[in-house]
């Protein structure tokens, strides 16, 4: 069930991108394919002067308002009619076509600003091709073309969202594998020297009193304990098996088959928020991401499960306590 969960939401948010990436090529808020008209200042007293092996730095000036009309940005925010002057890299290709790269990082035109975060890694240079009007001295009059950007979002989704998440899952599992063998290697020593079977002795005469309608000599109650004392020494691997096994043990205890009983529920919200000792799970994700302390959360982890456990069996006691509760249960017993 949970696999299908997954692969709808990884469905969903691909259906999304999808629609936005359709909706901006639409609207075409990057104006791909639009030559925007553009005077350029270059270091060298023509433009016939210069080397189409080397690039040259200059700069543009414009009025950013007419910069944010011809991106549609008038109707979100006023812009001021000031002039700004960017600094550019000028590389000629030909007599009539250049590459040219705007340092857009600071600029007030917003969109300039978002176009340069993704046509470039640093997210600082716009980039785009123009074509060269007017070649007198040192201004050179162009028509400016951006290099085209589309389809963002979903490339976000795969590239920056699937891709480096999986790749951060792969490391992480990875990192995981050495910390966690230390701990189940320590907890198997543990189980060998005997200390779950006494943490088990010690629990019991909680144990009976948590559930009072299983009888003490039954081996739903060896597995209840068994499996408490795996989970408060952060054995999950070996309190799974044993949380099935009380489950089954439980159920052969139930009248009705089919419906929860109330040890069945206060064994589930104490496995499911149990005590913890030693937290090895967590130490090794701290550990693997580089955790200075990856042990410091041992004082924390019992604080709160032990918190989490109190409430838990507070809950399911109130609630097996209720007036309608009780009907239901009643009633269902009748059957």
């Amino acid at each position: 069930m949970l696999n299908y969960i997954w692969l709808s939401l990884i469905v969903l948010g691909i259906a999304v991108a999808v629609y936005h990436d359709v909706d901006d090529l639409r609207n075409d808020p990057y104006r791909n394919n639009l030559d925007l008209p553009l005077v350029l200042q270059i270091q060298k007293d023509s433009i016939t002067a210069l080397d189409t092996r080397q690039s040259y730095l200059g700069s543009v000036t414009f009025k950013v308002k007419d910069i944010a009309e011809f991106y549609g940005e008038s109707h979100e925010r006023q812009y001021p009619n000031t002039s700004e002057t960017l600094p550019i890299t000028f590389k000629l290709i030909d007599g009539n076509t250049a590459r040219l790269s705007i340092d857009a990082d600071k600029s007030e035109v917003q969109t300039w600003v978002k176009m340069a975060g993704l046509q470039s890694a640093g997210g600082h240079t716009l980039q785009g091709t123009v074509r060269i009007a007017d070649a007198s001295g040192q201004s050179v009059s162009v028509q400016f073309r951006s290099d085209p950007i589309r389809f963002v979002t979903i490339n976000k989704v795969t590239n920056e969202g699937i891709v480096r998440y999986a790749k951060t899952a792969v490391e992480l599992a990875i990192g995981l594998i050495g910390i966690m063998a230390l701990w189940l290697g320590v907890m198997r020593i543990a189980e060998q020297a005997g200390l779950i079977a006494k943490l088990a002795a010690l629990l019991k005469p909680v144990t009976t009193r948590l559930f009072p309608d299983v009888p003490a000599d039954h081996p739903a109650m060896g597995a209840i304990i068994m499996n408490i004392s795996a989970n408060v020494l952060g054995l999950a691997n070996a309190a799974t098996p044993l949380g099935l096994k009380a489950m089954e043990e439980l159920n052969k205890l139930n009248r009705k088959l089919g419906t929860a009983t109330d040890a069945m529920c206060t064994f589930l919200v104490i496995n499911t928020s149990n005590v913890q000792l030693i937290p090895a799970t967590v130490i090794a994700i701290r550990a693997a991401a580089g955790s200075g302390d990856p042990t410091g959360i041992i004082g924390p982890a019992i604080v709160a499960t032990a918190v989490s456990t109190i409430v838990g069996v507070a809950t399911v006691k109130l609630l097996g306590r209720l007036r309608l509760y009780r009907k239901q249960i009643e009633e269902t017993e009748k059957l």
